[in-house]
């Protein structure tokens, strides 16, 4: 699991992808060195968002969330649905209480393609149905979460159509 002061960075020449402390890149940027290819290229610290001020794109996707303690060992897992997703994170329905605040999410595309990203809880409360709602930020925003929320958004208006389309052929169909 990705720790909280740690950023996944890709290299600008072969895409490789590597972790890097976030106390070690200068708010200036600073140059690294890539190990497999040896490209020196300038990295920048991920950008501070409030989740409170991003724009929210209602979504419905099934989401499977890994719950781990502060030392990374794995408490529960369970799926939930993501009601909402922003640039800085996504609200979560699930039938249970999340008791730690460090989870992993994960989707899968239209293409069975796995897509994962690491966030934490911010606040949860009891819904009236008996479903717990989750405010959860990503850590460490960067391309791998800007890819994240483009796959959720994408697979939830590419089965919002389809089930637009089938429906209305079925109306269709029996007039």
């Amino acid at each position: 699991m990705l720790e909280v002061n740690s950023m996944i960075i890709p290299c600008e020449s072969c895409y490789s992808m590597f972790k890097l402390d976030k106390s070690l890149v200068k708010h200036t940027g600073s140059l690294v060195k890539c190990s497999k290819c040896q490209k020196v290229f300038r990295v920048y610290p991920p950008k501070p968002i409030d989740p409170r001020y991003c724009p929210r794109v209602r979504t419905r996707n099934l989401i499977s969330y890994s719950v781990f303690n502060k030392s990374g060992k794995l408490i529960s897992h369970g799926l939930g649905i993501a009601l909402d997703i922003s640039e800085g994170g996504l609200l979560l329905e699930t039938p249970d209480y999340i008791k730690s605040d460090l989870l992993k999410l994960a989707a899968t595309d239209n293409k069975k393609n796995l897509i994962e990203v690491e966030g934490k809880i911010i606040r949860t409360k009891k819904a009236s149905t008996g479903m717990y709602l989750s405010g959860i930020r990503f850590i460490g925003v960067d391309e791998r979460v800007t890819k994240f929320i483009a796959t959720l958004i994408k697979e939830y208006n590419f089965r919002g159509k389809n089930l637009f389309f089938t429906v209305k052929q079925k109306n269709h169909t029996l007039n």
